[in-house]
């Protein structure tokens, strides 16, 4: 008993070393006492040697410790903000809350095409089924003329939720020399919502091919530019969307986005511009099986696998603008009364199969 004490004390020895190194003094008091209580069990009387702890090593151990409850509840709060700030995502995407964390029985009950499942070691190959036709014919539009060509439409007279502190209005669309502006500013008095904005969508639906518009977006904090398509579940099917949004707090990072079966995939990249001082192309590439973000032609990430296989339903090409006070802790406090502000967009365009920039 005493030999294997022995070799415990030596083990607990390097291993309180290395804990030393990391932990400081608080370490080497750690170690003293462990030295103690391992020495007094070795004792016939061994219950009866344990000592109380020195002074010294009590007030390192109470540092430790409120140094670990710190970074786990950090932790925690990281975990619970960005939960939270997902649910603020799937909010603004028209998806309920319950939606936003769905269990395995939730899954729709039909697909239009199969998702790939992982490979088994050892098993036969899983068939892959082929992609489903592509949708929509090739555009590119620069706002050159005095309206909006006619595949464009205007929403008009209602918003996307609570969450917004504006409505669409067809009175916020405007075409001149930079090309398409949506407006956003204070509504007129006994207006149903503050503030009235604008957003376009193109009229067909597009499967698969190269999204891009060329832009000027607009900064400040609780402002949202969005460029995306969406299709409008029903039933058991729920939402399709893959975003492009540039919140007007930070316009230095793109907010790539995938919505798929009640869920978000996220990916926030740092841009090498600020997309608020000039005019800057964004380009979605949907592919059947990954979809890919592009800035001024250069690609910015990639998400390819079952997340991007599932989204197979046609989609409409929107872009909007908007604002929230309630989204807070994900847009920003927003200060209306600093309005009007305008997103300009000089171009916008669709290619079935991605060549490259379509706007430059």
């Amino acid at each position: 008993m005493k030999e294997k004490l022995e070799s415990l004390l030596r083990q607990s020895q390097a291993a309180l070393n290395r804990a030393g190194k990391a932990f400081g003094h608080g370490g080497d008091a750690l170690y003293r006492g462990w030295i103690s209580h391992v020495r007094a069990w070795t004792k016939p009387d061994w219950f009866a040697g344990i000592q109380p702890l020195p002074k010294s090593m009590a007030s390192n151990l109470a540092a430790i410790g409120i140094i670990a409850g710190i970074c786990t509840t950090s932790v925690a709060y990281n975990e619970e903000y960005q939960r939270q700030l997902m649910i603020a995502r799937s909010v603004a995407s028209g998806e309920h809350l319950k939606d936003a964390e769905p269990s395995p029985e939730d899954a729709p009950a039909t697909l239009d095409q199969p998702v790939p499942k992982a490979a088994v070691p050892g098993a036969s190959p899983v068939p892959v089924a082929p992609p489903l036709p592509q949708i929509g014919e090739a555009f590119i539009d620069r706002f050159d003329g005095e309206v909006l060509s006619e595949h464009w439409y205007i929403s008009h007279g209602w918003s996307n939720g609570d969450h917004m502190d504006n409505d669409w209005q067809q009175s916020q669309v405007g075409v001149g020399p930079d090309g398409l502006t949506l407006t956003m500013e204070k509504a007129p008095a006994g207006h149903s919502k503050p503030l009235v904005s604008a957003e376009v969508q193109v009229e067909p639906v597009f499967r698969y091919g190269y999204f891009e518009v060329k832009m000027k977006v607009p900064r400040g904090s609780g402002l949202v530019t969005g460029v995306f398509t969406y299709f409008h579940g029903d039933g058991a099917i729920r939402p399709n969307e893959i975003d492009i949004e540039i919140l007007g707090r930070n316009t230095r990072i793109l907010e790539a986005t995938i919505h798929e079966n009640g869920r978000s995939t996220l990916k926030r990249i740092d841009l090498p511009f600020d997309s608020a001082d000039g005019f800057h192309t964004f380009g979605i590439d949907w592919r059947p099986n990954s979809i890919s973000w592009y800035a001024d032609g250069k690609k910015l990430y990639e998400e390819a696998g079952p997340v991007a296989a599932r989204v197979i339903h046609p989609q409409k090409f929107i872009i909007d603008f908007w604002g929230s006070t309630q989204l807070r802790q994900w847009v920003g406090a927003f200060d209306r009364s600093k309005a009007p502000w305008k997103l300009v967009v000089s171009c916008a365009a669709y290619s079935p199969t991605y060549t490259g920039t379509l706007c430059d």
